[in-house]
């Protein structure tokens, strides 16, 4: 640990010691509860209708993407929300955090909000301070919590699935009226900052203005609901909002030593990230124009409640389509209902390509092996797998999430076609029925993506269908106790205990 982390590392404690110094514990022995009153019940909701008379532009890079998140950031005039799975505190994170917090001391009622899921961020040491920096600013933070006291939030004893059923949804709404909806978290890797060919992924975004936006911002104030709605089943004297509250009234002085250690800290941060370039992000910025009277449906799915909405559009635009399927997804390891949708386009002679990670490429390559399970099957059917070698034109992961049905609908989100998305995380998408759009992105896929792709071959399939040369987790010892613990492994266990449940 750096001198600076140990520093302000030791402040935290002190200020924990203050947060409980300041609850009034004398009425602490009035407290009692049932822990089982802790879960906050929620139901399944339809999708909203489709929304007609949007506006929305394809971004089809990093570059474009987070330029325009910037640019979105300078122009609110109402309120911010912004939901990711992952919030780094690296180059653009820091950039972001800055921006937010400056608007904040501009306009202090401007309602700014973010969500981000607990444990995703919690080895980031940096980002736990870049949170806390945040929430000291006054912007609300929802899925962090000072001195790692998330799990208060996820105490769930109905469900012991429950802490691994993840918040994966990506929002970024702006006064109610515009959106960024996609498969980007806020890190250096999805805008692509940098020269490192690791940090550098293919990644999908599209920004809306118009009716549909509402439905989104719905979909983050219900979150949010959530997260502050978990908090008010504890005792006041011990959520953990009544420790920011003691916080913000501790000694002037100790929050004054708070703040000149973490600055200390943020210059050291700072020092190590790369600069912040807009010009050359602008150069490489990719994204098509604004249209106009675009038709769009947001579709939401949460399997903690039991919906799976996005699964059933996949199918149903799989089986309505009479020509082209092109679909790019970061983690293609397929559940059987889309699966069996696969199969019966190929068979009635729709052409179906899959543009997927290789190991190369995958950021978690075990999931690589079990995809690669069901390729003999769908190959034989007829359909064409393309897997991701973009190393060799230094480049890194696809992490996109996005389809084009017949060159006419494009569905582009969070959702991986993996037994995870159906199965545990909460995830979203945009279906958007428009041709210039789902033509633009369907060319650029063939016309670029394709080009950094390897076509899989019969024989590789062939090989790649038999389960012994993929390895195993049904074993006796589970992987949590195996001395040999892999992440990707327990990664991957994980996911074939929630498709047994599909």
């Amino acid at each position: 640990m750096t001198k600076h982390r140990a520093v302000v590392v030791s402040l935290f404690s002190m200020m924990l010691a203050a947060a409980f110094v300041g609850v009034h514990c004398g009425s602490c022995d009035e407290v009692s509860f049932w822990p089982e009153d802790l879960v906050v019940e929620e139901t399944a909701v339809p999708p909203p209708p489709a929304r007609d008379k949007n506006q929305a532009r394809l971004l089809i890079n990093g570059e474009a993407s987070f330029l325009e998140r910037m640019k979105l950031i300078d122009e609110a005039r109402r309120s911010i929300y912004i939901q990711a799975l992952i919030f780094k505190a690296d180059t653009v994170g820091t950039e972001i955090a800055d921006r937010l917090l400056a608007r904040k001391r501009e306009d202090p009622e401007l309602d700014i909000r973010i969500i981000v899921d607990a444990y995703s961020n919690i080895q980031d040491i940096d980002a736990q301070l870049l949170y806390f920096e945040l929430m000291d600013g006054g912007i609300d933070v929802q899925g962090y919590e000072a001195f790692y006291l998330h799990w208060m939030n996820e105490l769930n004893l109905r469900d012991w699935t429950a802490g691994n059923k993840r918040y994966h949804e990506k929002y970024w709404i702006i006064d109610g009226t515009k959106a960024v909806v996609g498969g980007m978290n806020v890190g250096d890797e999805y805008a692509r900052v940098g020269t490192d060919p690791l940090l550098i992924w293919r990644d999908q975004d599209i920004y809306l203005e118009g009716p549909v936006v509402r439905d989104v911002q719905a979909a983050f104030l219900q979150n949010f609901s959530y997260f502050t709605r978990v908090k008010q089943r504890w005792p006041h004297q011990i959520t953990t909002d009544s420790y920011w509250e003691s916080w913000r009234g501790a000694h002037p002085q100790l929050r004054g030593l708070v703040t000149k250690a973490l600055a200390t800290h943020q210059g050291w941060r700072r020092a190590k990230r790369s600069p912040w370039d807009p010009e050359g992000l602008a150069k490489r910025s990719v994204g098509s124009p604004l249209v106009e009277d675009v038709s769009v449906q947001f579709i939401r799915s949460r399997p903690r409640v039991g919906e799976s909405w996005i699964e059933r559009a996949y199918c149903e635009h799989i089986d309505r389509a009479q020509h082209t399927v092109i679909i790019a997804n970061a983690y293609f390891v397929p559940t059987p209902a889309l699966k069996r949708s696969l199969l019966e386009a190929a068979r009635r002679g729709v052409a179906v390509t899959v543009i997927t990670n290789s190991k190369a490429t995958n950021d978690i390559p075990i999931i690589t092996d079990a995809g690669r399970l069901s390729y003999r099957e769908l190959m034989e059917a007829g359909v064409e797998i393309y897997e991701w070698h973009a190393e060799r034109a230094n480049e890194g992961t696809l992490h996109a999430k996005y389809a084009v049905f017949d060159s006419e609908v494009a569905i582009i989100g969070s959702y991986n076609l993996d037994p995870r998305s159906r199965g545990l995380n909460s995830e979203d998408v945009v279906v958007v029925r428009d041709p210039r759009l789902a033509t633009e992105l369907h060319r650029r896929t063939l016309d670029t993506d394709l080009r950094l792709a390897d076509r899989i071959t019969p024989e590789q399939a062939r090989v790649w269908a038999d389960p012994d040369l993929v390895p195993l987790v049904d074993e006796p010892q589970l992987p949590w106790s195996d001395p040999r613990f892999d992440p990707d492994r327990f990664e991957l266990f994980l996911m074939r205990q929630a498709e047994r449940h599909l």
